[in-house]
């Protein structure tokens, strides 16, 4: 294949052209969503995995994993979600900026810490 046709096809396989994500979202973990049986992972952040542990201010155990998940299901409720692509990571999931409604989701979990 020359090297113009490798161009055509990364570009047409670029997520960052594919359509949004449009549905309601499964939560999976406080970073990653499930939207009409696609795994997108939301972009830029990172939080803890579902069963991970970690340690409050007074050295005791808690499933801050759980409680991120949570959080972020309680938060979106049954609103629609509209997912943007913007790449696609290691693990074949896509990438994206989400929202509900109007509000960036990426960010709200960013600011809940």
């Amino acid at each position: 294949m020359c090297s113009r046709s490798w161009l055509l096809v990364l570009l047409l396989a670029t997520p960052a052209q594919a359509e949004p994500f449009v549905g309601r979202a499964s939560v999976i973990d406080g970073d990653t969503l499930d939207v009409r049986g696609t795994r997108i992972r939301l972009h830029d952040i990172d939080a803890p995995e579902s069963a991970q542990l970690c340690k409050d201010a007074a050295g005791k155990d808690y499933r801050c994993g759980q409680a991120a998940a949570l959080a972020l299901a309680d938060h979106i409720g049954k609103r629609l979600v509209t997912c943007d692509p913007r790449e696609t990571d290691r693990y074949g999931r896509v990438v994206a900026v989400c929202r509900a409604d109007a509000e960036d989701l990426n960010a709200w979990m960013v600011g809940q810490g």
